[in-house]
């Protein structure tokens, strides 16, 4: 498996159960520390070390904590929906917020640590994470002439075909690439 997803559904999976927020805690302090001993887990984890032992403390967290858990997943939801709903109201506009507004003075504004920019999501996006989204239609096999065609039969090959010519594509273009990567790896004395 590729390190950098082993390393992401590890990442995933722990910060799934480990999903305390700061307010949970009396302090920053106490929250920092927490978020130290999971990033410390997740390491061990992702470079095999004493596993048994992180997956024992692990499991031992979320037993002790499984009804924290499931509130945190819950308001987490909770708040995913109400920025899809956000998104949907003004699909496609992006609203900046917190320092970053200082870029709406001018384009001479020095960016600093701590900016923070706040996007809402396209109609389209909001509609894939609530799952809402139409089903993409299923490819059939290719046809005989070698163009993929949907399922159900609306798209023809010359549909595709126009699709592609208008989105800047050219038939020649397979072709030119495999040229320069050809040509491009010759050495020449």
């Amino acid at each position: 498996m590729d390190p950098l997803r082993r390393e992401m559904q590890i990442r995933t999976r722990i910060e799934s159960i480990f999903n305390k927020r700061e307010e949970n805690f009396a302090s920053r302090q106490e929250y920092h520390e927490y978020l130290e001993e999971r990033e410390d887990i997740i390491f061990n984890l992702v470079e095999r070390i004493d596993v048994k032992e992180m997956e024992s403390r692990v499991e031992e967290y979320r037993r002790v904590n499984a009804d924290s858990i499931v509130r945190n997943e819950a308001l987490r939801a909770e708040e995913l929906r109400r920025r899809v709903a956000a998104a949907e109201e003004g699909a496609g506009q992006a609203g900046v917020s917190g320092t970053a507004a200082a870029f709406q003075e001018g384009a001479d504004a020095e960016p600093h640590q701590g900016m923070e920019y706040t996007a809402t999501l396209p109609e389209a996006a909001a509609a894939a994470v609530l799952g809402t989204a139409p089903a993409p239609l299923p490819l059939a096999a290719a046809g005989a002439d070698g163009n993929l065609q949907a399922a159900a039969g609306q798209l023809t090959g010359d549909a595709w075909l126009a699709m592609a010519l208008s989105s800047g594509w050219r038939q020649d273009m397979p072709k030119r690439k495999a040229l320069e990567q050809a040509f491009g790896s010759v050495l020449v004395f």
